[in-house]
């Protein structure tokens, strides 16, 4: 036994090659072969063999195993070896798939004009030259900003910027404007403005700083409705469920443009359009623009419309059990960085409501 052992030792280990000629060295070559054909080993089959090979006459049940055991070593050796070497190879190429599949998923989408697509990540590097006059560069911290190197091309050339699901961005215009886009939004804008005007086009929500140019006025259209800026910043809100398009003035001075009606804003004021009416109230405009700090903020909103922007920023899928809870409201203000459980938690401290999370679905009961 021990003789076999060392030839099976030294064959494995490239050495004594002629000893291969052995019956008994053939017959461990021929079960090892087997084994490296599956990706891990059959201990059951090899339980049987150690089970018929011990079934005998007493004085011979040392002998017999001792002689299974040298054989079956090397294999249990080798077929072990088979097995990790498979999970850690053959695995990775899934994790990696769906770790890039996360990974583009949570990335911003830049349409350049030529229609080629650059997935921007919190740690790309972006440096970028259009036509040799205008930089589009991004180095970290969700920014990504045009810079004009010198005189501009005559004609209109348009990039768009698309958030994910739980995604927010600064984008610093050609002009110097800065926008920042709110999850799910999109934003057509030039890669460098020509002509009179300054214009750009809104899905979604964003909130804008806008250059001072008395001379080109600054255009943000969202469907039917215009808003026309100098210099100033406001927030327009036109995601599906507002039905309409929401415009809150922070500071200077919008008019806002929906069909044949033309309305002028003032701080603190909103403008609301719908079906080609506007509507004219008081806010205060903080609780407009907490998502561009990083807040959920909540005055008396529905449950409802909670749970709205909790599907646009999580990512979930909600289901009413209680329905009479939609109508239920809230008031506060949380992080947007919390986990949604976190978030669920606080709303549940004041509200007579329990959230069950499964998965990226959520129950309000």
């Amino acid at each position: 036994m021990k003789e076999l052992f060392q030839q099976i030792w030294q064959l494995l280990q490239g050495e004594n090659r002629n000893k291969a000629d052995s019956p008994e060295v053939r017959d461990v070559l021929k079960r090892m072969a087997r084994v490296t054909q599956v990706r891990e080993p059959d201990y059951k089959q090899m339980w049987k063999e150690v089970r018929r090979a011990t079934i005998g006459k007493r004085e011979r049940h040392i002998k017999f195993f001792q002689g299974v055991a040298a054989v079956l070593l090397p294999v249990l050796i080798l077929s072990s070896a088979v097995y990790f070497y498979h999970s850690k190879y053959t695995s990775q190429p899934k994790v990696a798939k769906v770790e890039k599949e996360i990974e583009d998923a949570s990335a911003v989408r830049l349409t350049l004009a030529d229609g080629k697509v650059i997935r921007v990540h919190k740690d790309s590097v972006v440096n970028l030259v259009v036509h040799e006059d205008v930089a589009i560069r991004h180095k970290s911290n969700s920014a990504l900003s045009y810079e004009v190197k010198g005189p501009v091309s005559a004609q209109l050339e348009y990039n768009t910027l698309e958030m994910p699901v739980g995604g927010s961005y600064q984008l610093t215009l050609s002009d110097g404007s800065v926008v920042y886009l709110n999850s799910c939004s999109k934003l057509k804008y030039p890669v460098a403005f020509v002509g009179n005007e300054r214009r750009v086009f809104l899905e979604g929500e964003g909130y804008f700083e806008v250059k001072s140019d008395k001379n080109h006025p600054f255009r943000v259209v969202v469907g039917n409705v215009e808003v026309e800026a100098v210099g100033t910043r406001f927030n327009i809100n036109a995601y599906p469920e507002k039905k309409g398009v929401e415009t809150t003035l922070v500071k200077g001075k919008v008019n806002v443009e929906d069909g044949n009606q033309k309305v002028g804003l003032l701080p603190g004021q909103q403008a609301c359009c719908s079906e080609q009416k506007i509507s004219v109230k008081e806010v205060n405009y903080r609780d407009f623009i907490g998502w561009k700090n990083g807040k959920f903020v909540f005055r008396k909103m529905s449950l409802e419309n909670i749970m709205i922007q909790m599907e646009r920023w999580y990512g979930l899928s909600v289901f009413f059990r209680n329905r009479e809870a939609q109508a239920y409201t809230f008031t506060g203000m949380i992080d947007r960085n919390l986990s949604p459980e976190e978030t669920f938690r606080t709303i549940e401290k004041t509200v007579d409501v329990r959230f069950r999370l499964n998965g990226k679905t959520v129950i309000v009961e």
